[in-house]
């Protein structure tokens, strides 16, 4: 009797001290890119306008923190398809999304794919007030994935000195990687603002409040680099997010 006593306590301090469960924003990082098992592969199409290519230096980057952040996966990046200089012309606002259409190498899912498409756009098509570098967005149609745009114009412009614009590239392409990877969701550094941006002025995924700015125009006179992967913190919130969807 006495045994069974002890074993009852034991059942019961067992199940109290349980841990409690993860915070809602665990869980939105992406599982299709970040969780062990589920999808095999990632698939990074990349495209742009004549004018404005990819920086081999932001692929070589994107490739870093994709096979790092997508463990366990076949991550292919590949450069696709060059529009003509002149399409442009008649891809202001929401006729973007007919280049996209003419553009985009994939039309429908494919059984354990993640589909990532990036396309390079001279500027934003709908003008600086919604995103001045570069966009991510999730999209249903035609089939759930993430695009990316890098307003590559933009960020040939702000070059300066021995800070390349293959380095700004390179940023830029990692940064809104991240926010298709689901950061930044925790508040104990994210802005308030919910905007998915980290208070950690040395990591990529900072906004470009005047803090960051001066912390990292330092930096760039310095060494010619600005920040281009993310912080401890921002990994550590990918990991987490991977120890839940292995449960």
């Amino acid at each position: 009797m006495r045994h069974a006593s002890l074993l009852a306590f034991a059942l019961l301090t067992g199940c109290a001290s349980a841990p409690p469960p993860e915070p809602a924003w665990v869980s939105e990082a992406d599982p299709d890119l970040v969780a062990l098992g589920g999808t095999t592969r990632v698939d990074i199409e990349i495209d742009w306008f004549a004018p404005v290519p990819p920086d081999e230096l932001a692929l070589e980057g994107l490739a870093l923190v994709a096979l790092r952040e997508c463990p366990g996966k076949v991550v292919a990046i590949r450069r696709d398809t060059e529009l003509k200089a002149s399409r442009w012309k008649s891809c202001r606002g929401d006729a973007i999304e007919s280049a996209l259409d003419e553009c985009r190498g994939r039309s429908e899912a494919a059984p354990g794919l993640a589909y990532v498409h990036v396309l390079y756009c001279p500027v934003n098509p709908w003008g600086e007030s919604s995103a001045t570098n570069g966009l991510c967005r999730r999209l249903e149609k035609p089939f759930p994935h993430w695009q990316i745009f890098i307003f590559k114009g933009t960020l040939k412009s702000r070059a300066i000195l021995g800070l390349g614009e293959d380095r700004i590239d390179r940023s830029c392409l990692v940064h809104e990687f991240g926010h298709a990877l689901g950061l930044v969701a925790n508040p104990e550094h994210r802005f308030e603002d919910g905007g998915g941006h980290c208070t950690d002025t040395g990591c990529v995924m900072t906004k470009p409040k005047l803090k960051a700015v001066l912390a990292n125009a330092a930096l760039a006179i310095a060494t010619g680099e600005i920040p281009w992967d993310y912080c401890e913190k921002c990994r550590s919130d990918l990991e987490r997010s991977r120890v839940l969807y292995h449960r």
